[in-house]
């Protein structure tokens, strides 16, 4: 009932403060909601990124150790023969060969790492903020 005054007497159908406020919270709202659901899809992006490092990193420190144990025990054992050629230098070439996939996955992981976070999200924003300083440019003074 109230609602029917009011359009009486403003014909032209303009919205009052409350109808703005309540618009101004609205497009708020779907502002953050939209932003909040393109944070959503990088951040799953980015959580199998970092799994992906964790992985590797993990890669690199169990080829350490399995490197260590093998030069270690190479190590032990030449000593102790203080012979030629044997064993030794297969668990020797073996621990060279653990230490080198440990270096190839510190590598891998240090690649993955690059690149800048959430790259879309900075995009919109960047946008929002050009749009803004467009319509500060053009509107009425």
């Amino acid at each position: 009932m109230a609602r029917a005054s009011a359009r009486v007497r403003n014909p032209a159908g303009h919205a009052g403060l409350i109808d703005n406020a309540i618009g101004l919270v609205s497009a708020l709202f779907a502002y953050v909601e939209t932003r909040a659901a393109l944070l959503a899809v990088e951040s799953k992006a980015l959580l199998l990124q970092l799994a992906a490092v964790v992985a590797f990193a993990l890669g690199a420190l169990i080829a350490v150790v399995f490197g260590y144990i093998f030069i270690l025990a190479s190590l032990i054992v030449g000593i102790s023969h203080r012979s030629g050629i044997s064993w030794t230098w297969i668990a020797l070439g073996a621990g060279l060969l653990h230490i080198a996939v440990a270096v190839v996955c510190v590598l891998l992981a240090k690649a993955r790492l690059t690149g800048r976070l959430y790259p879309e999200t900075r995009a919109e924003l960047k946008r929002d903020q050009q749009w803004l300083k467009s319509l500060g440019k053009t509107g009425p003074q």
